[in-house]
Order: structure tokens, then C-alpha cells, then sequence
């Protein structure tokens, strides 16, 4: 799991917005996705890292974004 620190740092580089959907958001509603997975060896390094809030979290891993690019 991302640390705080690391979370904040993320978070004011996209400037609390989600990198999907683009509203803007309190970091408490805003979730480190990881691009690669865990079971695929996904850290949570920053490039492999997303920051998307709770509802377009939730639809990444519902499958529901077949054509948005998250890399």
C-alpha cells in the first residue's frame, strides 16, 4: 500500500483531481491505482501509479473503462 507522504505528493502533482473522470477531490476520496497489478508484480512505484477517485476506481476494476488509457 502507498504511504501518506507519497499519496499527498501524488495527489498535489494532478493537483487533487482524478486522472480519469478530472474532478477535482479531498485526498481522503482520491486511491492510489496501481496500472500493473500486484499479482503481475505491480508496485507502487509512481509511474506505475493512478490517482482516480472512488467511483472510477471501483469501475477500473469493474471492467468498465474498455477504452480509457490509464498509463
Amino acid at each position: 500500500m502507498i504511504n501518506q507522504k507519497n499519496k499527498k505528493l501524488l495527489c498535489e502533482f494532478v493537483d487533487y483531481k482524478c486522472e480519469i473522470c478530472k474532478n477535482k477531490f479531498e485526498i481522503g476520496d482520491l486511491h492510489a491505482h496501481r496500472i500493473r497489478r500486484g499479482c503481475e508484480g505491480g508496485t507502487y512505484e509512481f509511474r506505475n501509479i493512478k490517482i482516480v477517485c472512488h467511483t472510477c476506481h471501483k469501475k477500473l476494476h469493474q471492467n468498465e473503462f474498455r477504452n480509457v488509457r490509464v498509463k
